[in-house]
């Protein structure tokens, strides 16, 4: 192999050529994670509750925000803080297909795709008609409906580009869209199963449909799991329906982005046809490595039995490191979280991504709640 294509290699794995850059972030975002996985279980033993009321995804998140925002940390963590967002939180994700066969990532996914165009649509729709009503620019109301309407800071950063927003116009719409995630990762958890009493499915499709990031949506739904282990009657959890769920919405990247690129220059009546935008840009790779770590679920139940000891053990292996990598990634969210910054935001915006939040997330609920007895497994 050519250095030109081992240094391609490394910059798709490692999002750099310097992998040394990288050690001192990704270390900091272990150390928090196996922080967190003692406090959790400490405070679990002191709080008065049969069952532990914390998750380790909660607890990562909040500890590395607390050091984010309390402590000065120097510049060289910030490598490895953005490869733990980037790169090790898609990496984890893949590892999560192996919780699923195919045939399950398929099923899930062809009852979330009605779920998902209704949502995306709805968020649009709102997220604009809400800006253009509080007088917030055009390009950041297209930046924090694509956020609210897809995958967060991912659609943010794939749509700024294309309908050429300004670099402050991107900072706004990733800090609306990164407070508002934050909030539903900590809240939801506990509202979907003690306030709104959904079932593991509705849970699941609520979670993967009303939550922004991916990070976020993950987040939301491993602190599900570890908060309440409910599961389908099939043997789902609510993350394997939120995710697969999540991956559906995140494909429409490839049609949203380039139809919100081409309504924007009408709308500023640019004319360029010579612009030619490629839908395969838009479809996150992670999506394939999540329905291939299904396939190789599937083939492996196949050949060996899903409960035959030694297959049983490796496919169990790769979904335990799965949640102790997405753990890894979300310490690193938490440290990646400058809440000064935020706090700076214009109302505006602020305004119109809460809003947004609300809307979608009441459109979501009034869907999983119309459509229950479709949504089981």
């Amino acid at each position: 192999m050519s250095d030109s294509k081992n240094s391609k290699l490394k910059e798709f794995i490692f999002g750099t050529q310097n992998i040394g850059s990288l050690i001192p972030g990704f270390l900091l975002g272990i150390v928090v994670m196996l922080v967190s996985i003692i406090l959790t279980k400490w405070l679990g033993e002191l709080l008065p509750y049969e069952k532990n009321p914390l998750s380790v995804v909660l607890v990562a998140i909040i500890v590395g925000l607390l050091l984010r925002n309390l402590i000065r940390l120097p510049a060289s963590f910030e490598p490895g803080i953005k490869f733990g967002i980037k790169k090790l939180l898609r990496f984890g994700i893949i590892l999560m297909g192996i919780r699923l066969s195919v045939f399950a990532v398929i099923k899930i996914g062809a009852l979330a795709v009605g779920l998902v165009v209704v949502c995306i649509a709805a968020a649009l729709f709102i997220t604009i008609s809400i800006a253009n009503r509080l007088g917030v620019s055009e390009k950041l109301a297209t930046l924090i409906a694509a956020g609210t309407s897809i995958c967060g800071v991912s659609a943010i950063v794939a749509t700024a580009p294309v309908i050429e927003a300004k670099e402050e116009e991107i900072a706004y719409a990733v800090g609306t869209i990164t407070i508002f995630g934050l909030l539903a990762t900590i809240l939801y958890p506990y509202l979907v199963e003690l306030v709104l009493h959904l079932s593991v499915a509705q849970a699941g499709f609520f979670l993967g449909t009303a939550v922004h990031d991916t990070s976020q949506v993950t987040a939301t739904a491993l602190i599900y799991d570890q908060l309440w282990g409910l599961r389908t009657g099939s043997g789902f959890s609510g993350a394997d329906i939120a995710i697969t769920t999540k991956l559906v919405r995140n494909t429409f990247m490839a049609f949203v982005i380039p139809f919100l690129g081409y309504w924007s220059r009408k709308r500023n009546n640019v004319a360029d046809p010579g612009v030619k935008v490629s839908i395969m840009k838009y479809v996150p790779f992670f999506v394939f490595g999540y329905i291939c770590m299904g396939i190789i679920r599937s083939v492996g139940d196949f050949a060996f039995g899903a409960e035959a000891e030694a297959w049983y053990s490796v496919w169990h292996f790769i979904k335990t490191a799965a949640v102790y990598v997405i753990a890894t990634a979300i310490a690193c969210v938490g440290l990646n979280t400058n809440i000064k910054k935020m706090i700076k935001l214009s109302y505006k915006p602020f305004v119109t991504g809460l809003i947004a939040a609300v809307s979608v997330g009441l459109v979501s609920f009034g869907l999983v709640t119309l459509f229950a007895k479709y949504l089981h497994f």
